[in-house]
């Protein structure tokens, strides 16, 4: 029946070419799941793919009944060692930043897991391009995905003197609309921004883009020359604000929704040891970056350990 499912990509097309019903080949790979207790599909709304250990167990289903046993138990002893390949996406600029020295630790304390990491700021399809899990900034989209809130991630509206000078010091969001802005092209929400003020009265303005970059490095560069004002993180604005090289926003108002880092991974259920033992590495290492992650009332909370579902 896994093979089936292996095979059509689908529980309803595997149960319809084995003569049952769906909820009937769901239940049985579901218990399965529960005695060897690992996760053989990754589900989605829009897929269902093997897992790694599903992967494994699938190429042997066509030998003799001592090779599978044996993988069977390899695989239950993969959930007290970490094992396997560990694929993670997260994006370029806070990677680098932020995340070699916890993914290189992450390598040293478990050799038999072999890590593959991708940073880039593209859009990645966890479940169908292969990733255990993926590292998120900002609000979320409904992924059918768990989100694990790992720390707050804040950000600061800034612009170069010579910009403020020209056009003059925003008072208030609307200030906004009429004067460059420049824009992440990944940005979920488009070329828009959201506040909320002192007194907790809320507003959605709509920005004017002068250019659109995917990195962060072209957006501060693009923000020094004075071609625009940005919305960037906070660690990689705040040397410059200190040098004067830029100058902060509308301080009092707060930029929502409130930006955090996530961990997004596709199955609660068994959570494979190896990604587990990385999502606690990280949650403990981001819990002290309160210095790198300086907030706007110059302080920092960590909030590592809400999960939700998108």
């Amino acid at each position: 029946m896994v093979r089936e499912v292996a095979n059509q990509g689908s529980f309803s097309k595997a149960a319809n070419s084995l003569g049952v019903s769906g909820p009937a080949v769901s239940k049985q790979v579901k218990s399965l799941e529960e005695r060897l207790g690992l996760v053989l599909f990754h589900r989605t709304t829009r897929a269902v793919s093997l897992t790694q250990a599903g992967r494994q167990l699938v190429d042997v289903l066509n030998r003799g009944d001592d090779e599978i046993s044996s993988l069977l138990d390899k695989l239950s002893e993969g959930q007290e060692t970490p094992s396997g390949k560990l694929k993670i996406n997260a994006p370029m600029a806070f990677g680098e930043r932020f995340l070699i020295g916890p993914i290189a630790e992450y390598a040293r304390l478990y050799p038999n897991v072999i890590v593959d990491v991708e940073f880039n700021d593209k859009r990645v399809h966890l479940v169908e391009e292969g990733f255990d899990l993926v590292i998120r900034i900002g609000a979320l989209e409904d992924s059918g995905l768990i989100a694990k809130r790992l720390c707050n991630f804040p950000s600061k509206i800034c612009a170069s003197p010579d910009f403020v000078k020209k056009f003059g010091t925003p008072n208030r969001p609307s200030d906004l609309r009429q004067i460059p802005a420049i824009q992440y092209t990944n940005a979920t929400t488009g070329p828009s921004l959201s506040f909320k003020s002192q007194d907790g009265i809320e507003e959605a303005v709509h920005l004017t883009p002068a250019m659109y970059a995917n990195s962060i490095e072209m957006l501060l560069e693009s923000t020094l020359k004075g071609i625009g004002f940005v919305r960037a993180p906070a660690f990689a604005v705040n040397e410059h604000l200190k040098e004067g090289r830029l100058i902060h926003l509308l301080p009092k108002y707060q930029s929502i929704p409130e930006r955090c880092v996530y961990a997004m991974y596709p199955d609660k259920r068994f959570l494979p040891l190896k990604v587990r033992k990385f999502i606690d590495l990280l949650s403990d290492y981001l819990g002290n970056m309160d210095q790198d992650f300086e907030a706007t009332v110059d302080h920092f909370t960590p909030v590592a350990g809400t999960e939700i579902k998108q």
